[in-house]
């Protein structure tokens, strides 16, 4: 299978827009809950682990610039392994907990205006989640135009090529 080559450009535009929006949402956490701040922190570092280690290091683009925000850079910390095929599963998986940790903050910023066990927002915070969703809105529309769009692991759903298998199988 032939890959796409993403240009290095591409993964750094990628990950100037999720690393920020990443530190964002735990700094608005930080100090709002501390809780919400743990469990968010907790996520995002199994997701850089765990994930790098059943996603990437089957990914055809280990090692390689990929719109996935350097994951396939970080996988490294793994050995390539070549042994099992890529998992659309573990990808999915992966791709539906960064989404629902991305909501966490959301979540608390609702909290908040209810005053529900999270202390009510200031205006800085408004600003904030404001450009905490600007920044998480443009890096998944980005990510999804230079990244899912151009992707040729049909064992993805969300990737070109198992769009364009689906489509022929009709």
């Amino acid at each position: 299978m032939s890959r796409v080559h993403w240009s290095r450009q591409t993964m750094l535009l990628n990950s100037l827009l999720f690393y920020p929006a990443v530190f964002l949402g735990g700094y608005v956490l930080w100090g709002k809950s501390a809780v919400m701040f743990w469990a968010y922190a907790a996520v995002w570092l199994g997701v850089i682990v765990l994930g790098r280690y059943f996603v990437c290091r089957r990914c055809q683009y280990y090692g390689v610039a990929c719109p996935s925000f350097g994951y396939s850079y970080m996988a490294r910390m793994f050995k390539k392994d070549e042994s099992k095929p890529f998992s659309g599963l573990a990808c999915h998986i992966d791709a539906f907990v960064q989404m629902l940790v991305m909501l966490l903050p959301v979540l608390a910023w609702i909290l908040g205006a209810f005053d529900i066990a999270v202390a009510k927002y200031k205006t800085t915070d408004h600003i904030l989640m404001g450009i905490y969703v600007t920044l998480a809105v443009l890096m998944l529309g980005v990510h999804s135009a230079t990244g899912c769009n151009r992707c040729d692991i049909a064992e993805c759903r969300l990737s070109r090529a198992a769009r364009d298998r689906k489509s022929k199988a009709q």
